[in-house]
């Protein structure tokens, strides 16, 4: 074993992670999300493959220079590790075996990713990077053709939604709208397609997603990401080859022409217009605040009930908690949420404090569209990309800096 093999399984369960999802899986007959099947099939591939290489990386390599090639992000990774194991246990306590996988889909394994990532070079970490821009490409072209087509690559009907959406490889529409703001900030300009396309690609999938919350705070982001190079284009100029800059406006002005074809010619127009309004998707997250009254004092504390649980759509009409922290009150209660809070916000709160500006926004824009969907209540692979990406950004960033 040596960096390569870490190296190439990361790419691995990064593909993994990005084509099989839930939908696909349980097209297979595989019981992945639904009631039912092998407590094994509930645990992702990918999560397996985290845990294998996270062993082998303790065979190949002592602690010692594990934790110092993990530098100041050790105790933080420490102490989330620990919150989070504390949940696991408390869970057991609770549940049993039943929900075990959404802790060990969504927050163990990115947490043990981590220091793999971290034993890597610096050319392999921006290589895995580049690879994750060229994934969620491929990804929001995959969903601007799944809308204007009106059909899904994997058959699933949504019965919530008043309009068509698209799942493209990331499941439900709303974790595609998800994952899209939290890591296009940082991939818009890591492939060879110019960013003002990107971009533009990247629009069109949010719609296609029906984000729409997603998509105003996206363009907001990047608006307030792009507010120092905007003020040094002002003040100082931006320097250029000429021949650059000429093909760059020929490409963007057709670019420009072909989007707006699109978007009229598609169907995508008419269907953007028809969906901004206040719908019942928009109207359940108002609605779900209605949940903690129906709470007593003893569920506050360890969460709710099973004949609450269970009567859930009764009182709501919804099957689903479209915001995680109520959520996870309504599961864990505050006995299980604020340990689980410590450890999902200890690495983000450590990449804000030591990130550049880009980074701050990218994870503030992060945290307000997550209140805004119930992604982080399911089994999603957001924090496996986010994490590893935020760290990858963290070392290069040490990396450049002037060594005294």
């Amino acid at each position: 074993m040596n960096h390569q093999f870490f190296f190439r399984g990361v790419l691995l369960l990064l593909t993994v992670a990005f084509f099989l999802n839930g939908y696909f899986l349980e097209s297979l007959g595989i019981i992945y999300a639904g009631e039912g099947g092998s407590p094994l099939h509930k645990i992702h591939l990918y999560s397996y493959l985290v845990m294998m290489l996270f062993v082998c990386l303790f065979l190949k390599f002592e602690l010692n220079y594990i934790i110092i090639r993990m530098g100041d992000f050790f105790k933080v990774w420490l102490v989330s590790f620990a919150f989070l194991i504390f949940v696991i246990f408390y869970g057991i306590v609770l549940f049993g075996t039943s929900g075990m996988a959404y802790l060990v889909n969504t927050f163990l394994s990115p947490l043990l990713l981590l220091p793999i990532i971290c034993v890597m070079s610096i050319e392999q970490k921006q290589f895995i990077v580049k690879f994750i821009a060229y994934l969620l490409l491929l990804n929001c072209c995959v969903a601007i053709i799944e809308y204007a087509f009106n059909t899904r690559m994997v058959n699933v009907e949504f019965s919530s939604f008043a309009y068509f959406r698209s799942t493209a490889f990331l499941t439900h529409p709303l974790n595609n709208a998800l994952i899209s703001v939290a890591l296009l900030p940082y991939l818009l300009h890591r492939t060879v397609l110019p960013t003002v396309f990107y971009f533009g690609i990247s629009i069109l999938a949010l719609f296609a997603f029906g984000g729409r919350a997603a998509l105003g705070i996206y363009l907001l982001m990047l608006t307030l990401i792009a507010l120092p190079s905007l003020y040094r284009f002002v003040t100082s100029g931006v320097r250029m080859n000429k021949l650059t800059f000429s093909l760059l406006c020929f490409f963007s002005y057709f670019f420009f022409i072909a989007l707006v074809i699109v978007v009229f010619e598609s169907g995508i127009g008419d269907r953007i217009l028809n969906k901004l309004h206040m719908d019942g998707s928009a109207s359940a997250r108002v609605d779900v605040f209605y949940i903690l009254e129906l709470m007593s004092p003893e569920e506050w504390l360890f969460g709710a009930t099973d004949n609450l649980r269970g009567a859930i759509d009764i009182y709501l009409g919804i099957s689903v908690i479209e915001n995680y922290i109520i959520g996870w009150i309504f599961t864990l209660g505050v006995v299980g949420t604020v340990p689980l809070l410590i450890s999902f916000l200890s690495p983000l709160l450590f990449f804000i404090k030591k990130g550049e500006w880009s980074t701050r926004v990218a994870v503030v824009g992060f945290l307000i569209v997550s209140i805004t969907n119930n992604s982080l209540t399911t089994k999603t692979p957001i924090l496996l990309f986010l994490y590893l990406i935020l760290l990858i950004n963290y070392f290069i960033k040490k990396e450049q800096e002037p060594h005294i």
